[in-house]
């Protein structure tokens, strides 16, 4: 699909004007104009979209004239051919097919009227609008799990039960079970009889509990493999890292125990679910949010009864134009990526690089290109469009996937790296250490290596031959970051913020065998993934750090590889991550 023309009439400055654009799905779209060219108002067009009509506030028609009927249309083409989706004061058709979200700045002006000396004095200031994050909450059913009733409730032998108490706050575990399994299906009179029968055979056993799930595992296993939504249900539960739930057998054992609490709670199971995913989402606002505050207030979502769960920022005079700029578009970033769901999506993001700094885009960068990536995997039509008024070629650090630009550096930085450094990013995939340094020496692995001797032959500095001597140095150079110092290396401080990363995860990770496939797996990023996929949450921003920890670590002839990072490094956000990551 693709988007051929967008076409607007009366809204706000545009009395009607056509867009010839050939806009592509999954790759960010830049609307370059001047100012006043109507940007703003094409933003506002699509913002007015309402789920059955364009609807307009009073102030948003052409010529503030109401006679003035706004129209909105989008000319698409796809594999029916082409077609135009129209929204009109009476229709939507654009909704029907598109999901539709528009960032513009979140400052609004505020006016009061201050009494002094019998006097009404005027007042005005800017405030940042609070932005409703989820608009209804969840009635608070709480699952009722107890591991002593569910050992009384299974007989006999209940004491082979293991405690599952995280799999009932774990809302990715809880979401795919509600998505893949149809719990309903353990009520049907012939599941439910070969599920107690095979309980009756176990609490009639004798000996330990190692001893009766021995049993299990011998005589009953392939007999719960053939109940295909059991055995699908203990398949997910054995897919997720849990100390209690590594076997077939446990796995098994688990099932049970998610069984009888759906049907003791019945209907109050969904809404238990419901009240899970909604802390889920909320700790996820709050988590993101801290991580990207920098300013001396404490941001975080608060319920109200009318909203929903909302944020509400400081007065504008109170942070600077950067914190507050970052933090509301971040939020609504993310608003926007929790509220896509249908097939075609559009994110209008108006005048981004008007009140985002240079420095600053590398969130921004970060998150339009991680939201191309998860819509792409999820077969989705996503369509980002940025508009500004400025060329993008202009700012630093703006590169989408593969497409590279000219960087100009507007604002310089102290920097310096160890010529050792240097030679040892150069040398690194000469085949007599490759192997080596890639596991040891720039990723975290438990275990140390020496090859000083490789080191020598191949004229580098000898004692970072030893993977721990080299971590120490990584190291040093970041507590000189981390204390504002300006002698430190840039690029020390990608390898240590990579390996404190990776070593943070591991330890996340309960299960010897689960840690060693994390720690073979190639790439930061595809470690974490692999973390999430085993039921671990990962903190946003070890994704977001990747600008640091992948960026400028192989050698490019010609190209300067240090200034990138040390002017990165020097951005209030990305230095504020880092400093948290090494409080840990």
């Amino acid at each position: 699909m693709q988007i051929n023309s967008i076409e607007i009439t009366n809204v706000k400055g545009i009395a009607h004007q056509v867009l010839d654009l050939g806009l592509l799905p999954n790759k960010p779209n830049v609307l370059v104009a001047p100012n006043g060219f109507g940007k703003s108002s094409l933003s506002i067009g699509f913002a007015s979209l309402k789920k059955s009509k364009l609807e307009l506030d009073d102030n948003n028609y052409y010529l503030n004239n109401k006679s003035n009927k706004p129209i909105l249309s989008l000319t698409i083409q796809d594999s029916s051919g082409m077609r135009t989706l129209t929204a009109t004061e009476s229709s939507n058709a654009i909704l029907t097919e598109f999901d539709v979200f528009v960032i513009n700045s979140q400052l609004m002006a505020k006016a009061s009227i201050l009494k002094i000396n019998g006097a009404s004095i005027p007042k005005s200031s800017l405030e940042i609008a609070p932005i409703v994050l989820i608009p209804t909450i969840p009635e608070k059913v709480l699952f009722d799990y107890s591991l002593a009733q569910e050992r009384r409730d299974f007989g006999m032998n209940g004491k082979i039960l293991s405690d599952i108490k995280n799999v009932f706050s774990s809302a990715p575990l809880l979401d795919r079970i509600i998505q893949e399994i149809d719990l309903s299906k353990f009520e049907q009179v012939k599941v439910s009889k070969s599920i107690d029968a095979v309980k009756k055979e176990i609490n009639i056993q004798s000996g330990k509990s190692e001893d009766i799930r021995k049993w299990i595992e011998v005589n009953k296993l392939i007999e719960l493999q053939k109940v295909d939504e059991l055995n699908s249900l203990a398949s997910i539960l054995r897919s997720f890292d849990s100390s209690n739930i590594k076997t077939d057998t446990e796995s098994f054992l688990a099932a049970f125990q998610i069984i009888s609490v759906y049907q003791r709670l019945k209907s109050n199971f969904r809404k238990a679910m419901n009240y899970v995913f909604y802390h889920a989402e909320r700790s996820y606002y709050e988590s993101t949010i801290a991580s990207f505050n920098t300013t001396r207030h404490i941001i975080k979502p608060k319920e109200d009864k009318k909203k929903g769960l909302i944020i509400e920022w400081p007065k504008a005079h109170e942070i600077s134009n950067g914190q507050r700029d970052v933090l509301s578009f971040v939020t609504m970033l993310m608003k926007a990526n929790r509220s896509f769901k249908k097939t075609n999506c559009i994110l209008i993001i108006d005048e981004i690089f008007d009140y985002l700094d240079d420095a600053n885009l590398i969130s921004f960068q970060y998150f339009i290109t991680t939201m191309i990536e998860e819509m792409k995997k999820q077969g989705k039509n996503f369509f980002p469009i940025l508009m500004t008024h400025l060329d993008p070629l202009f700012f630093n650090h703006f590169c989408f996937n593969r497409h590279k630009i000219k960087v100009a550096y507007l604002k310089d930085v102290p920097f310096k790296s160890n010529a050792n450094l240097l030679k040892l990013i150069k040398k690194r995939e000469d085949p007599l250490i490759q192997t080596n340094i890639d596991k040891h020496h720039f990723h975290y692995y438990p275990t140390g290596v020496d090859i000083s001797v490789d080191f020598l032959t191949l004229g580098l500095h000898g004692p970072w031959g030893d993977s721990q001597k080299f971590h120490q140095f990584i190291d040093d150079e970041t507590r000189k970051y981390l204390k504002d110092q300006s002698d430190y290396d840039p690029l020390a401080i990608c390898f240590s913020v990579r390996v404190k990363i990776e070593s943070l995860i591991h330890s996340d990770i309960s299960d010897s065998v689960k840690q060693q496939k994390f720690l073979d797996i190639h790439g930061t990023k595809k470690k974490l993934e692999y973390c999430e996929e085993i039921g671990h949450s990962v903190p946003e921003s070890y994704y977001l750090l990747g600008i640091i920890y992948n960026d400028r670590l192989h050698w490019r002839e010609g190209l300067d590889i240090i200034r990138p990072v040390a002017i990165k490094l020097e951005n209030l956000t990305i230095k504020k991550l880092i400093r948290d990551l090494f409080l840990k």
